[in-house]
């Protein structure tokens, strides 16, 4: 409320943001362990992620989604 995003929930954002982070390319696993879920299959029980591979796929997932929201031109790769 207090960012004045109307009918934006928790909900929607963890939505949009799994969704910016598959349109960036990493794993379904990846993106399951930066929102938490638990894995489904018994290959995610033997793959762990280290903690700096999360940090750095929840920054660029992140800086993605403001860059989105502010309309700023993305940098050159």
């Amino acid at each position: 409320k207090r960012a004045g995003l109307e009918g934006v929930t928790p909900h929607t954002m963890r939505h949009s943001f799994a969704s910016v982070a598959g349109d960036l390319g990493f794993a379904e696993s990846t993106i399951a362990a930066l929102l938490g879920h638990a894995g489904g299959t018994v290959t995610s029980k033997y793959v762990h992620r280290l903690d700096s591979v999360l940090v750095a796929a929840a920054e660029k997932v992140c800086g993605e989604v403001f860059r989105q929201m502010t309309g700023e031109v993305a940098a050159a790769a």
